[in-house]
């Protein structure tokens, strides 16, 4: 989910995944978004974290349309409003957040 400067990420299986640790030995990355591809650095971020609680209400409250048809892949029953933003709070919770400070385009 990107927020202004910022785009925050879950990996939804934990600190074992191997992006994660590739982030964790070099946190700088390149990610593709909408208007291009940018620099930036990655980290992970737990509660008490400045940037956490932000992370959380924009991973977790926001839905857009997708999000939809992605429930509909993870959940069983028709997708709702409540069922995604649950969904995504068991994952960015469950799972091990991260922030990617945008820097340039790459």
């Amino acid at each position: 989910m990107r927020d202004g400067d910022r785009v925050y990420l879950a990996a939804i299986t934990g600190r074992h995944t191997l992006w994660v640790k590739n982030i964790q030995a070099n946190p700088q990355v390149r990610i593709g978004l909408t208007g291009g591809t940018y620099a930036g650095e990655a980290r992970p971020i737990a509660p008490g974290d400045p940037v956490y609680e932000a992370a959380h209400e924009r991973f977790c409250g926001v839905v857009h349309l997708f999000d939809y048809v992605e429930n509909m892949f993870h959940r069983k029953g028709l997708p709702s409003r409540r069922k995604i933003i649950e969904l995504h709070r068991a994952w960015f919770e469950g799972g091990t957040p991260l922030v990617v400070e945008l820097g340039s385009r790459a």
